[in-house]
């Protein structure tokens, strides 16, 4: 298992920033790794359903993400299943006119002890993923 975390300051309300997060296709826009974003489907209790096709070292990974915690503004969190198994943790703080994002995210990396040996490459990827995302995040969400 591989865990990684970023946190950025974004210039816009908690409920800017978790409406953005709470709409799938805008996860294409901010994330280097989602090439597409499909059949999104709305989840009664919050939040939502869709298919995603994800790039891992540039190889095309199909999977399903779904909310299972859907508390506005202050937190999303998302299971991933398919190509890639993990969960995504959303956190949204207030902070003096801004939002405090922390985005935790945890990966299952299979593959018995060879997947061990990569743990440090896949996590060191995922760091970079990671903090992309947030950049683009707050510079989507602050250019208006």
């Amino acid at each position: 298992m591989v865990t990684v975390s970023s946190t950025e300051r974004v210039a816009a309300s908690p409920e800017a920033v978790f409406a953005f997060l709470d709409t799938p296709p805008n996860h294409e826009r901010i994330s280097p790794s989602i090439s597409s974003v499909h059949d999104v489907e709305r989840l009664p209790e919050g939040g939502h359903r869709a298919g995603y096709t994800y790039r891992l070292f540039g190889i095309p990974l199909r999977g399903t993400v779904e909310a299972v915690t859907h508390d506005p503004p202050r937190r999303l969190r998302f299971t991933l299943r398919g190509g890639v198994d993990g969960e995504m943790d959303w956190r949204l703080q207030p902070r003096e006119g801004e939002t405090r994002v922390t985005c935790e995210a945890t990966f299952t990396v299979s593959g018995g002890p060879v997947a061990t040996l990569l743990n440090p490459v896949v996590r060191a990827y995922n760091q970079r993923e990671l903090d992309a995302t947030l950049d683009r995040l707050r510079d989507l969400l602050e250019s208006g």
